[in-house]
């Protein structure tokens, strides 16, 4: 069954650049898939993302691009995805990235912070930062009227 799921899943991925696993499997099972059944799709997921063939990703459907949904997720699930522009852009959804995928997760996440510190809400809001308007701080214009 796992030679089966990887299969599918390495299939998918020749199609589409970022595949949601569980969605992957119950097309190519004609319907719902089973808890078991999903949890071999899972351990396939893992052992080809640990061969460096793709990144093991925890992604909501519409965080990545051309990704077929069925029904609308309300919570993340994990992805397969070859798309550098999705990991790039999430480095810290990555469950599993090996070989050159390693190197794409630490630029993301090096860009990532790199916009935080750039900008100085987000900044304040990620606790790296002072209070970007201190001015304009209603609660501190409170304390200095009393």
């Amino acid at each position: 069954m796992i030679s089966t799921c990887r299969q599918t899943l390495l299939a998918a991925l020749d199609q589409h650049p970022t595949v949601n696993i569980r969605e992957s499997l119950a097309k190519s099972l004609g319907g719902t898939a089973t808890k078991s059944e999903v949890a071999v799709a899972q351990r396939a997921a893992r052992a080809i993302a640990e061969e460096g063939r793709a990144v093991l990703m925890t992604l909501y459907n519409h965080q990545a691009k051309g990704v077929e949904c069925r029904t609308r997720e309300s919570r993340a699930v994990l992805h397969l995805t070859v798309d550098e522009d999705v990991v790039l852009g999430l480095p810290y959804r990555v469950t599993i990235a090996t070989g050159k995928w390693g190197d794409v997760v630490e630029e993301g996440k090096r860009r990532t912070n790199e916009r935080i510190d750039n900008d100085p809400m987000l900044s304040w809001m990620m606790g790296r930062g002072p209070y970007p308007l201190a001015s304009s701080n209603p609660f501190r214009r409170a304390a200095e009227t009393r």
